[in-house]
């Protein structure tokens, strides 16, 4: 029988903590609603936005509050054997930038999605652009506030539905008030309150252990924590064969991500564009090391101090648990406070992508002649939509106490969104594809990768490559059963072999640098 598990509540030095934080991201946000005018500026800050800013918000982008959880639950748990998933994404951000980002820059679009259109046709766009909607207001949105809450509950006693509702409100109003803008500038500050949170966590554990910072890295070697490698022929186990499929698919999945390829596009050229990815995606291997090592910390705290930690906690909370039972009061609030901003980073980052899809690649292929007011208006409207229904949908799934969320959630992207990049990838390696084979292809890869979810025992970070590959090989090969679309007369380049040697250096000598309207 296990001990129920005590909760501490927080004081009222942790809830100013708390208010100042969320009042620091409503004033960004209406900082930047003084100068917001247009769709373009509401979606891309005017093309204006410093490359390093954009970076680290690529950064939060792609991470959220199942790092600062999930990675430290891991390590607590068991060893570094996962921790190939961060060079292999890291490594794919690097090919994204030096080798694809320069080219999809230059056609000044507004959304990735329009990639397809100019590519292909018009019902690859829009298929792509509807998985990605479905995907993150009802799939990633939903999960990434629900998650944090669901664990401070746990340990705090604080409430599920208003922990949701105090993100969903306030990142929504901030993000439908600043647009773009107001998304890269509070994703910067939140990036420092998360690390600064994390940094101030390590300093406790490290008081709280033999040695410190060695101790914890002496006892983590003894107890055989710091395993990282595995090169066994085994695709049920994360090896390094399949972190080396992970870095493959990862890098189409990274393209084909438009809150990601948002920061890319809202830079002022290709070179800015380039820096802005290799500087998200770099940062994002430390943080691993640093939430891996965190994991470790607590496992060797907790073992040096086993009367402290209840056995009725739920693994995911772990970190929470110790910010909330081990800190003194008020920095509890701050490091809450760096919780939610995980959160809150991926949220609004997903929110103003939502919003642009929204716009431009449905209304906006509808009502061609819609005036840039007219798309700003909208943008605001479709920001309030996005972040109402993502909202209510954590809050529904609150209420249905569903089991291993992330888990199946993590399937649900592989199988429903995992196979879309690989049409990407066929526009831009080949000349030959066409839209009827990557349609094709891109429905027998949910196929594929439905069957492999299912009935076979491979990885989970195995699955997207298999749904890129699937995607890949299976639409090339249908698209010789299709006629060839005649291209269009355009000066775009739309594939790398089309990409002179002097434009994958980053400089288009037909670009001044100047944006075309979208």
């Amino acid at each position: 029988m296990t001990e129920p598990l005590s909760l501490r509540t927080l004081a009222w030095p942790d809830y100013l903590a708390l208010t100042l934080y969320f009042a620091a991201n409503l004033g960004i946000g209406w900082w930047f609603a003084r100068h917001r005018r247009s769709g373009n500026d509401f979606f891309l800050g005017g093309r204006k936005v410093a490359w390093w800013a954009a970076g680290i918000s690529f950064f939060a982008t792609s991470t959220s509050s199942i790092s600062f959880m999930a990675l430290p639950a891991k390590t607590f748990q068991s060893d570094w054997l996962a921790f190939g998933s961060g060079p292999a994404q890291s490594f794919a951000g690097v090919v994204v930038g030096f080798v694809f980002v320069g080219l999809l820059r230059r056609l000044n679009m507004t959304t990735i999605f329009d990639y397809l259109e100019r590519r292909f046709d018009r019902r690859v766009r829009l298929l792509g652009a509807g998985l990605a909607v479905l995907l993150k207001v009802c799939g990633r949105m939903s999960v990434v506030m629900l998650l944090p809450a669901l664990a401070l509950a746990t340990v705090t006693g604080l409430n599920v539905y208003l922990s949701i509702l105090l993100m969903g409100v306030v990142t929504t109003i901030y993000a439908m008030e600043g647009g773009f803008e107001a998304v890269v500038w509070t994703d910067v500050m939140q990036v420092g309150v998360m690390f600064g949170g994390v940094a101030a966590a390590l300093w406790f554990i490290a008081r709280g252990v033999d040695g410190g910072l060695a101790g914890i890295i002496q006892t983590g070697a003894t107890t055989g924590k710091f395993q990282m490698v595995a090169w066994e022929w085994d695709a049920t186990q994360p090896t390094v064969w399949v972190f080396i499929g992970m870095f493959l698919g990862s890098i189409f999945t990274q393209l084909a991500d438009q809150p990601l390829m948002q920061r890319a596009l809202a830079t002022s050229d290709a070179g800015a564009a380039r820096r802005t990815v290799v500087l998200g995606t770099l940062i994002g291997l430390p943080s691993t090391v640093v939430f891996f090592f965190v994991g470790t910390a607590l496992h060797v705290f907790y073992r040096a101090h086993p009367e402290r930690l209840s056995s009725a906690l739920p693994n995911d909370a772990i970190f929470p648990y110790f910010i909330v039972n081990e800190m003194p009061r008020g920095l509890v609030g701050l490091i809450i406070a760096g919780l939610f901003a995980a959160a809150m980073g991926a949220l609004s980052s997903a929110l103003n992508a939502t919003a642009a899809i929204m716009v431009s690649d449905f209304y906006g292929t509808l009502r061609p002649a819609t005036t840039e007011t007219e798309r700003g208006q909208l943008a605001r409207r479709a920001t309030l939509i996005a972040g109402l229904v993502a909202t209510a949908m954590a809050a529904i799934i609150a209420s249905l106490h569903v089991e291993s969320l992330w888990d199946q959630f993590l399937k649900l992207v592989a199988l429903i969104g995992g196979g879309f990049p690989g049409v990407f990838a066929l526009g831009l390696l080949t000349r030959r594809a066409n839209a009827p084979g990557v349609m094709v292809g891109a429905v027998v890869s949910i196929a594929v990768t439905w069957w492999v979810q299912n009935f076979t025992a491979t990885n989970v970070f195995l699955h997207g490559f298999v749904a890129v590959g699937t995607c890949v090989i299976v639409g090339y090969a249908a698209s010789f059963c299709f006629r060839a679309r005649r291209p269009a007369e355009s000066s775009d380049v739309l594939t790398l072999w089309d990409l002179g040697p002097s434009r994958r250096g980053g400089k288009d000598p037909r670009s001044t640098g100047e944006t075309r309207a979208m």
